[in-house]
């Protein structure tokens, strides 16, 4: 048995303070039986707590007083009977000691301190998980407005190009190995300005990287790395194509002597 975790759970201040259920205390009593260090842990949390009372003991309010013990002395009229049968039965093995001089309120002001304690805690736990679950979405928010102004700025140069007359779109469609696929190119024949856009490819492995490449006098040739997915992205310039291709390579890419060394996902002509 892990003691100093038992010891650390807090199973001990509730024996002590009396608010144990009987289950816990056949338990800690068990335990205490066989275990010399929680048998000291008991009387140890016991000395501090009748210390502590005993220190900031207070005059408890005459009528606050007398109505608690109204209500105590009905409480034992009620019980008497009851209380005689555990007792003959039941009796803590280490019950909590109570020195001379120490008052029912001063055991009563240590049990609501603890409580006190113990609750404040509590929120102070809430309190700081909220906290940190607001900066997390603020955090987040920021991410999706940078993200939102990034691809707005995208979109506009898109549009911009389209608008302007000079490109030609080409599409590239998906291919077997992803059917789904879609990439546009944008293909200015005056001055062989290249821009890929609206990539809607699968995810990238670890390790992998999407290649552009340009099908030129029936050849391809490499047009670029792709850096990400997102935006409106500037490939290598190119005076003459007769189709485009996008595939899927090693990290950092293959060469035009190489060719193509992954698999083709969108190709499309112009």
């Amino acid at each position: 048995m892990n003691t100093e975790a038992y010891i650390a759970s807090g199973i001990l201040e509730s024996y002590v303070l009396g608010i144990a259920t009987e289950e816990e205390v056949l338990v800690v009593e068990k335990l205490a039986q066989e275990h010399p260090e929680i048998q000291q842990e008991i009387v140890l949390i016991q000395e501090a707590l009748e210390a502590y009372a005993l220190t900031h003991e207070t005059e408890v309010p005459t009528e606050l007083k007398s109505k608690v013990m109204a209500a105590i002395a009905r409480e034992a009229s009620d019980n008497h009977e009851e209380k005689i049968e555990e007792e003959a039965f039941v009796k803590p093995l280490y019950p909590p000691k109570k020195p001379a001089g120490m008052s029912l309120w001063a055991i009563a002001a240590s049990a609501l301190l603890v409580l006190s304690l113990a609750g404040n805690w509590l929120l102070f736990g809430r309190w700081k998980n909220t906290e940190e679950q607001v900066a997390v979405l603020e955090s987040k928010n920021l991410q999706v407005a940078q993200q939102n102004q990034v691809l707005k700025a995208s979109y506009q140069q898109e549009v911009g190009i389209l608008q302007s007359g000079l490109f030609q779109a080409v599409a590239l469609k998906g291919q077997p190995i992803a059917p789904e696929a879609k990439v546009m190119v944008y293909w200015n024949k005056q001055n062989s300005e290249v821009y890929v856009a609206s990539l809607q490819l699968p995810t990238v492995p670890a390790g992998k990287q999407y290649q552009l490449w340009a099908i030129v006098d029936g050849k391809p040739v490499d047009a670029g790395m792709i850096e990400n997915d997102t935006l409106l992205l500037k490939m290598k310039s190119f005076p003459k194509a007769s189709a485009f291709a996008v595939s899927l390579e090693t990290k950092g890419g293959s060469t035009t002597e190489a060719g193509p060394k992954g698999d083709i996902f969108v190709m499309g002509a112009v």
